[in-house]
């Protein structure tokens, strides 16, 4: 305890009322720091603000956190903050927009107040969203004289931002097609009828060429996948070279050249008219 006592050539006077009291010092760690809302630009945090000292009030906060390895620090002012947003375009310097797919780590909150800076908080990281990886091993199936089934491997996905679906795109005779399939299916029917716009079906004997695939999100589309073509069935061409043996009273005898043909829909016979 703190006594005064007065003192004379006579001696010292009896003490004083007591009191008591304390330095001033840094404020106490900040606790519970938690992740908030991800984005692909940005990462809200909330927290509890420490006991403070009533001389000595907080004034502020020093979010400090590495993106992609380079370090930042940024000074909030405030008393009664207990969130932040990385990316979100405030605090100084500014916490500018964060880029999709960042890997956001060594975060953490330390209060300010006259004195300095308290102890730092607990620590998390995270990372922003961004599309999904590219599709693999896009394969075309059974083609028919009207249809390019096709299929693939889904890429792996951040449950934060799930494939909602896919977009397939093509061009058949040259014309280009881009088809969004309303599922998360990892397969679909070029020619078939299903999908956004109607894949309507397709010609015999058509070029189906720059066959590639696209993972959605709800950030975005991801890179293309490997790229197929195919071309539908079709009739066998025209026989050619058609002519007439040694005819005789009751028979004609022919013969011809076959056309060549799709080992896919081989020839199983001639028509012969006449």
């Amino acid at each position: 305890g703190i006594d005064v006592r007065a003192v004379n050539r006579v001696g010292t006077s009896a003490i004083s009322n007591v009191v008591a009291t304390s330095t001033l010092k840094e404020v106490g760690a900040v606790s519970d720091l938690a992740l908030g809302t991800v984005t692909p630009t940005t990462i809200a945090l909330t927290w509890t603000a420490p006991v403070e000292d009533p001389r000595a009030p907080i004034t502020g906060y020093e979010v400090r956190y590495t993106v992609n390895g380079v370090v930042h620090s940024v000074v909030l002012t405030g008393s009664a903050l207990t969130g932040f947003t990385i990316g979100g375009g405030t605090g100084s310097p500014v916490s500018a927009a964060l880029p999709p797919g960042a890997v956001v780590s060594d975060i953490d909150v330390r209060p300010i107040n006259s004195v300095g800076s308290g102890a730092a908080s607990n620590k998390v990281a995270t990372t922003t969203l961004q599309v999904p990886p590219a599709v693999s091993n896009l394969v075309t199936g059974t083609v028919t004289p009207t249809t390019v089934p096709l299929s693939w491997t889904a890429p792996t996905q951040d449950p934060r931002a799930p494939i909602t679906g896919y977009e397939v795109r093509y061009t058949v005779n040259g014309t280009a097609f881009t088809v969004f399939t309303n599922s998360v299916a990892t397969g679909f029917t070029i020619g078939g009828g299903g999908g956004s716009p109607v894949s309507v079906a397709l010609a015999p004997g058509s070029v189906v060429s720059a066959i590639d695939v696209r993972a959605v999100n709800s950030v975005g589309t991801a890179p293309t996948s490997n790229v197929a073509a195919v071309t539908t069935l079709n009739v066998p061409p025209a026989v050619t070279n058609l002519a007439t043996g040694a005819v005789t009273m009751t028979t004609v005898p022919l013969t011809w050249t076959a056309p060549t043909q799709d080992p896919r829909a081989p020839i199983t016979g001639y028509e012969v008219r006449y």
